[in-house]
């Protein structure tokens, strides 16, 4: 099984691959592709998925509803990037659907699902509880808060019956793959908390973290969150740790500096083989 990065916040200084702030992972697996999050502009997923040579993809994985996952939907909607698009099957939650915004003082910006794209144009299923979705795979939502130390951003909001409220992410999908070594968990942006994510999929697979991949949530958190949550991740001890995104660059040095040759930090064209 292989797992690259399409689309992450860095691309290497040489690389010809296009950055910005999304995020994309293709897992090939026995001749079938599933994207994990689609980055935030169709320009760049198109420009990534040439260079790399991709032009299929078998199914979608929505891990939440912010733009910078979903804004490159209608890339994987265009049958000339993606020569499976009209079979390209949509894992989304209803509530990625939902109006959601970042406020800060005097400052409203919309950060929600694509007001261009009509979901009844494309194959969705609907997903609101774990789900198998092959063999091997999962997607897993049931997540509880066993760490005690990761808060939702309170400038993270959805409108609600005329009301802008805290999000509680309720959307929010993870990938869940079984193999031999053990687990191997996908997350987009984390922001019910990759500690709480990880000890919730354990807690439910009985099962040990072989891999954790994708985004954390730790670029605006204080020094003491990303302290307890590299001691969280060695008491996992997961033998691959591949982070970006929104993991921030105190977060990225922090666990390179902890876990050296176990630790890869993504960016544009990461690959990592399972």
């Amino acid at each position: 099984m292989k797992i690259r990065c399409v689309v992450d916040n860095r691309a290497g200084f040489k690389s010809s691959l296009y950055a910005e702030h999304g995020f994309s992972l293709l897992i090939a697996k026995e001749g079938k592709n599933l994207m994990v999050d689609t980055g935030k502009t169709p320009p760049v997923l198109k420009h990534n998925m040439d260079l790399m040579g991709i032009n299929s993809v078998d199914k979608v994985l929505i891990s939440h509803g912010h733009n910078d996952h979903t804004g490159g939907i209608s890339a994987i909607m265009d049958s000339k990037i993606n020569v499976k698009a009209d079979e390209t099957k949509f894992f989304i939650h209803p509530g990625a659907m939902g109006p959601k915004y970042a406020v800060e003082p005097g400052n409203q910006r919309y950060i929600g699902f694509p007001q261009n794209i009509n979901p009844e144009t494309l194959n969705l299923e609907w997903v609101t509880e774990n789900t198998r979705i092959n063999e091997d795979m999962w997607i897993f939502n049931q997540v509880e808060d066993h760490s005690g130390f990761e808060p939702i951003p309170e400038y993270l909001r959805v409108r609600e019956d005329g009301k802008c409220l805290p999000d509680k992410f309720k959307d929010e999908l993870n990938l869940v793959i079984k193999t031999d070594n053990g687990l191997v968990v996908i997350s987009g942006c984390a922001h019910q908390g990759i500690v709480n994510i990880l000890q919730s999929v354990q807690e439910h697979f009985h099962d040990d973290i072989y891999g954790v991949i994708g985004g954390s949530h730790l670029m605006d958190a204080p020094g003491e969150r990303i302290e307890k949550t590299v001691e969280s991740f060695k008491k996992l001890d997961p033998e691959i740790i591949a982070l970006g995104h929104c993991t921030g660059f105190e977060g990225l040095c922090r666990f390179k500096g902890e876990f050296g040759e176990k630790f890869i930090p993504l960016d544009s064209g990461a690959e990592i083989m399972i």
